[in-house]
């Protein structure tokens, strides 16, 4: 219900400044989980770059060894058995004393690895081709006006 007085306004923004940190994490991490995704089906069905480019090519003997298992596509799409892609998350990048937190109204997230053998994949990855897992500029777009739209209809609630 809108506030009806100033202290009941008073009451909704403090109700919405103790909510904002979690709030902004929580959308944070929905827009990660949702940046992965696009890019993750954009490098398995177009084999591009955040910036539309091919990726370059594999090595010749990775890609004798696709080829032989009849699993290349004539382009990089870093999806032989899918177990790199699939073990990738997201995660909140250490900006404290805390791993989840909020720090000058900003939330970072990466994408790493949920085992040792896909850092590893990603590390090797992202040394032959730096920036791999990066969404693109209309990625990024399409996450934030997301993001955007969900923090706009969780703060209305606080205010209605």
């Amino acid at each position: 219900m809108p506030a009806q007085t100033i202290q009941e306004l008073e009451a909704q923004f403090d109700e919405a400044i103790a909510k904002l940190p979690g709030l902004v994490l929580k959308v944070t991490e929905q827009s990660a989980l949702g940046a992965l995704a696009l890019v993750d089906r954009r490098i398995t069905e177009k084999g591009q770059a955040a910036n539309g480019a091919p990726f370059e090519d594999y090595t010749p003997s990775y890609k004798k060894r696709k080829q032989k298992a009849g699993r290349y596509t004539g382009k990089v799409n870093f999806s032989y058995t899918g177990q790199m892609l699939a073990s990738t998350t997201t995660g909140f990048e250490n900006i404290g004393p805390t791993e989840r937190g909020v720090s000058e109204g900003r939330a970072r997230v990466v994408f790493d690895g949920r085992d040792v053998t896909t850092k590893k994949k990603l590390e090797g990855n992202n040394k032959t081709r730096p920036g791999f897992l990066n969404p693109s500029a209309e990625e990024v777009k399409m996450v934030n006006k997301s993001a955007n739209e969900t923090m706009g209809r969780e703060l209305a609630a606080i205010f209605q």
